[in-house]
Formats: C-alpha cells, structure tokens, sequence
C-alpha cells in the first residue's frame, strides 16, 4: 500500500511541474566552446514522458504518447524561449552563419553584467573575434520590450547579392586579394575615398583589410569602411596627404634614377631583381637610433625614403625601398611582416615565373646575399622568421590575378 501511494504522490508532483512548466527550465551541460558549424533551429526533443498511472510508475513501462508538434519559426527569424547566454551566443552564431534578419529570444529571469542590451552587443562582438569569417556582419541592433528580445543584423552588400546586376559606374572591384591592394595602390596620387564593390563572398574581411595593408609604401593607411563600400586614405600621425603624396613621389623619382643606372635592357628578369637587391643591400646603412635613441629617429627611417635618399633606414625601410625599386620595373612583389629572432621585422616577397621567393635586404646589409630569392623551406630552416606565408600565397596567387 505505501509503496503504491508513494507512486500516486510522485505522480500527482510530475503533472504539477508539467503544467507550470514556463516557470522553470530544464537543467543545462555548460559548454565550454561554440560548435564551429551548426545547422539546426529547433528546439532538442524531450527524452521521457510522464507515466499516466501509477502502476507504470511501478513497472517502469509507459506507452509511447503523440509527441506535440512545435509551429516552426518564421526563416528569417530564430526563436526560442527562456534562454542562457550560452544558448544566446548559440542563436547569434547561427542567425549571422545564415545571414537571418533577425534573431529573438525571452530573456525572462536573465542576470545581465552591464545590462540586457549592453551584454548583448558584447556577446556579439565577442563571436566576431572568435569568427572572423563572421565580420561581414558588420553591425547588431538590439531592442528589448518586457522579457523580449529581438537582434536585428547588418551585413555586407557582397554577401547579400547586392551586385548580381552589377557595379555602379565609377565604383572600384574587388574580387580578389590583389583587386583590393591595386585599388589602394592607385590612390596613392592623394585620394582620400573610393566606392568598391566587393563581388566576391568568399574573400574574408581580415585578409582585405590584410591586402589594404600592403598599399601606401608607409605613408598612406587604407582601410574599408564598415559598411564595406568604400576605401578611405589616411596620412599618419602628425604628417599632411600632400606630404605624404609628395614623399611617395620623390622616391619613385630616386627610383627611376637608380634603375637607370643599375638595370639594363639585355638582364634577365632575375638579374634585373638582384642588381636593384645589390644596391638596397650595398648601399644603405642601418639607423641604430632605433635601439639607441628610438624618439629623435625620423619616421623618413622607416619608409623608402630613408634608403633612397638619406642611405640611412631601418627595415621598413629597407623592405619598402626594394618594394618601390620593383615597381618601377613591374615586378610583381609585397612586403612582410613578421617576427626575425624575437623581434618585429619586415623583409619582401618577390614573384617571378609565377613563383613567390623570400628576400630579406636588411639582413643582408653590407652588400651580402645570403637572404637573397629564398624558397619557404629555406627561409624556415633555422626558425628565425615567423609570418603569414598562406596569406601571401592567396593574395599572389593565379586564381587571384584579374583577367
């Protein structure tokens, strides 16, 4: 008898909590990391049902009932109720995977650190820095009413169809890597703002930002806008565009005199780069106020100007110096920047035949030319030098030059 009304009693508590079940929540396993790739919207099916008699409660064996089915939510629209912030996270993450709208969630009996919305953004950004193939989201509003929530997104045009009719007129390309670093090239005459186009969705917002870096030989930073629709210009601290302009002409023009001094019509493309290498390498002299008096060191020491004109550099310098030599005879090159022996170091990245070589004419300072045309596996033998080589390899890549 008592082992059967304890059966009853147990049975009359589980219809109890079914009923107020809004009250409450199932307990959750805390995660420790977002999945990398989720598809699913919808809610995880429940694993029991509640025993209808108290005899099943004895036995163990309960019928298997007609689950419910849940209305799904709308497709630009993810819905659940009474969520952790790890489940928030969750819905973001999948809402900007799918490119949704809008992603809504209750928010009943949530502790927020900064308040709803703040933590909300933070979460956001947050996912950003862990997935930055997500960056071409580029904005989240959030508006909360009662215990409601609803994020609503932005993205990119180039991940939108936006320009599956084309690009505006007067409007840059950028459907490459190298597109992308060309277009920032070509401002380098002091224009401060270009429209783009981005028509390529599965170019990453780092890796443009990454490219945009290789433009404006020290002087000029080219970045794209949050939007991504337009690049700006900006000189660097404490320096004017029309110095800048002016500073990147001067040093094509001790450029021009050095080519026609060093290079000759009847070279070989090789023999071309090593005679323009020689003289960076023979020529120029370290600045060592770098280490020594670092304040009064002029910025000129840290672009081509510096090698070019006054002899006198650190490897920015020096790199950027070899980088404009080799522009003036149209090869293909990029400089870079890593880390040499524990220390931010920059050195250049040289195409010939389609093949990228590794030169470093700071190392090789005193006429040298240990450091000259070296593979990967040569340059890594020793494990002074760390860098990006992928990204290299994909901004001059054959799939990235333009037809």
């Amino acid at each position: 008898m008592m082992k059967k009304y304890a059966a009853a009693l147990l049975t009359v508590c589980l219809l109890l909590v079914s009923a107020c079940g809004s009250a409450g929540e199932e307990p959750r396993q805390e995660e420790t990391t977002l999945p990398q790739q989720t598809t699913g919207t919808s809610a995880p099916e429940s694993s029991s049902q509640i025993p209808e008699s108290s005899e099943e409660l004895e036995t163990g064996e309960a019928d298997g009932g007609q689950e419910e089915t849940q209305p799904s939510a709308p497709e630009d629209m993810v819905q659940r109720d009474h969520e952790t912030k790890d489940d928030i996270s969750q819905i973001l993450l999948e809402a900007m995977e799918d490119l949704r709208e809008q992603a809504e969630f209750d928010i009943a009996g949530m502790t927020w650190e900064f308040g709803a919305e703040n933590d909300l953004k933070n979460i956001y950004y947050a996912i950003l820095s862990d997935h930055g193939e997500l960056k071409y989201t580029y904005d989240m509003e959030v508006s909360i009413s009662g215990d409601t929530a609803v994020c609503t997104f932005s993205y990119m045009p180039y991940m939108t169809g936006a320009y599956d009719d084309g690009v505006p007129e007067g409007t840059g390309t950028i459907g490459s890597l190298y597109d992308a670093r060309a277009l920032a090239q070509g401002m380098t005459d002091g224009t401060e703002r270009m429209p783009v186009a981005i028509t390529n969705p599965s170019l990453l917002i780092d890796d443009i930002q990454c490219a945009l870096a290789q433009a404006g030989y020290g002087w000029i930073v080219y970045n794209l806008s949050e939007d991504g629709t337009e690049l700006t210009a900006e000189a660097p601290v404490g320096k004017s565009m029309d110095e800048c302009v002016s500073a990147i002409r001067e040093s094509f023009r001790l450029c021009d005199e050095i080519v026609s001094e060093r290079v000759t019509g009847s070279m070989t493309e090789e023999e071309k780069i090593k005679a323009l290498y020689d003289y960076i390498a023979g020529n120029v002299a370290y600045d060592f106020r770098y280490y020594s008096d670092r304040e009064n060191m002029p910025y000129e020491s840290t672009v081509a100007i510096g090698a070019l004109r006054d002899h006198l550099a650190i490897c920015g310098g020096y790199a950027q110096a070899f980088e404009m030599l080799l522009d003036s005879i149209g090869v293909e090159n990029y400089t870079v920047s890593g880390i040499y022996r524990n220390e931010y170091h920059m050195w250049n990245y040289v195409v010939l035949d389609g093949v990228g070589y590794y030169c470093d004419p700071t190392s090789d300072r005193g006429g040298m030319s240990n450091h000259f045309m070296l593979t990967v596996e040569q340059l890594t033998a020793d494990g002074d030098y760390s860098w990006d080589h992928e990204f290299l390899q994909k901004i001059s890549g054959a799939a990235d030059r333009p037809e």
